[in-house]
């Protein structure tokens, strides 16, 4: 399974943040999934290189000119380089076989919406979660219930990703995937 983990490359966030998701990345990588991500070596994404390396799977890269230097840092990891995000997007959402978005900053949160409208507009199969350490898409999903509420989405809107709260929350949805 390939998973396309969205998060940060900061490194000025709370600790909490990097170990509750290392949690998660290494639950995943030793469950034999492989990693589609922003080839970062810093922040949240260097730490999903880091496990995901520490394991030995396979690690797929997508990086645009604005971080190319990152591909020397990362020896271990297939990059593709795209001229821009929304290209970069498309291949990062298709190749996944689920999404999930650890705590991010406005791209992690771009990618989420960008790919929610994706799976939403074209019925696409792949599993998106919001993994919601420390209740970090607690706002987003105040926007979701407003937009819902408002009548500019429907309550579909609901069935289209799966908000997780800790690990063992996730064992439970993951372990439904492959049934």
């Amino acid at each position: 399974m390939r998973v396309t983990i969205s998060s940060t490359i900061s490194q000025n966030i709370d600790e909490l943040y990097i170990e509750e998701s290392k949690k998660l990345l290494e639950f995943l990588a030793s469950n034999g999934c492989d990693l589609n991500w922003g080839s970062g070596s810093t922040g949240i994404m260097g730490a999903c290189y880091d496990v995901f390396d520490k394991y030995n799977r396979k690690i797929y890269g997508y990086v645009t000119p604005k971080y190319f230097y990152e591909i020397d840092n990362l020896p271990n990891a297939d990059h593709k380089k795209y001229d821009d995000t929304l290209a970069l997007k498309r291949e990062f959402f298709k190749d996944a076989d689920l999404y999930i978005n650890l705590p991010g900053g406005i791209g992690t949160i771009s990618e989420f919406f960008c790919f929610l409208e994706e799976k939403r507009s074209n019925d696409d199969p792949t599993p998106i979660v919001l993994y919601n350490i420390n209740n970090h898409f607690g706002k987003t999903m105040e926007l979701i219930n407003d937009l819902v509420e408002r009548k500019f989405n429907s309550t579909n809107i609901y069935n289209d990703f799966k908000l997780i709260n800790n690990l063992e929350e996730f064992k439970e949805y993951f372990n439904s995937l492959n049934k």
